[in-house]
């Protein structure tokens, strides 16, 4: 399960991925591609449709970075936290969402769970070893 550490980065992170959908669904048309790669346009068909891709790409990461903008000038993080559990142990931690950016605060975030994060990875691979060595069979002389 995740949440998000500010409510409100949730629904930026919604209008990011919703810019991706909208903006890629139509460069990505497989079979306009086909017809490029076949070479079933002209030349002048192929520049203009590549044109429009660009102009698209162009439009999607200008979108992009006006959302971030915003979320960086409101100071919303971009962390979100996760639970992780194993070997009856369970640990939220925190990570950076992909769609969102680092604000003042985020890095001390990370940091600061760095040690508890490795402690919990010492847990597991001693949890790790024990069954390993649970398995092993010895030979009875």
């Amino acid at each position: 399960m995740t949440r998000f550490h500010d409510p409100r980065a949730a629904a930026l992170a919604q209008q990011i991925d919703q810019i991706n959908v909208t903006g890629w669904e139509g460069a990505c048309d497989l079979a306009l591609q086909q017809h490029v790669a076949k070479s079933e346009l002209s030349p002048v068909e192929t520049v203009l449709r590549f044109d429009m891709f660009q102009k698209r790409a162009q439009d999607t990461a200008e979108k992009r970075q006006a959302i971030w903008a915003e979320q960086v000038s409101q100071g919303i993080s971009g962390i979100e936290w996760y639970t992780v559990e194993y070997g009856g142990m369970a640990l939220v931690l925190p990570r950076l969402c992909e769609e969102l950016m680092l604000v003042p605060g985020d890095k001390e975030i990370l940091m600061n769970s760095k040690s508890v994060a490795l402690d919990f990875l010492a847990h597991w691979n001693h949890f790790q070893f024990a069954i390993r060595n649970s398995q092993l069979i010895i030979p009875q002389a």
